[in-house]
């Protein structure tokens, strides 16, 4: 009967050869970035989190999670380079909205344009290009 080290020895080359099989390969939907019929997301995370602008002594805020869509690779990367620029962006916009702003359906999909539309506007003065084709919100809570 082998003894526990010939027997591990035996084992050791079957687990880094399971290990190494595609079984273990990270799953590609996975990865932060997808990628479909030419057209890539680029998620924003963590959600965007904010205070908006309120009446009295209460203290609104919205949170919202943000996918960017691009055309290609190249422009999927300029915005996960201007990540925090966008990030700001969205930030301070959604600061200067009153509670009514933020809470109606109509002014939210104003909102959701003026977003893009800004940050549009800064990537094409950081780089030249205008990366976003659409600015999602995928969720959307105020309080």
């Amino acid at each position: 009967m082998p003894n526990v080290s010939q027997r591990v020895r035996q084992l050791v080359p079957l687990l880094l050869a399971l290990l190494a099989s595609p079984v273990w390969a990270a799953d590609p939907a996975a990865d932060a970035t997808t990628q479909q019929d030419g057209v890539a997301y680029h998620p924003m995370e963590p959600d965007i989190i904010t205070n908006y602008l309120s009446e009295g002594k209460t203290l609104g805020y919205v949170r919202v999670t943000v996918e960017l869509m691009a055309d290609n690779q190249g422009d999927l990367k300029l915005l996960e380079v201007h990540d925090p620029l966008i990030r700001d962006a969205i930030i301070r916009l959604m600061g200067s909205k009153t509670a009514e702003q933020i809470k109606s359906l109509a002014s939210r999909e104003e909102l959701r344009k003026e977003c893009e539309a800004r940050v549009n506007e800064l990537l094409v003065r950081e780089t030249g290009k205008k990366a976003v084709k659409e600015l999602i919100f995928t969720k959307y809570l105020y309080q």
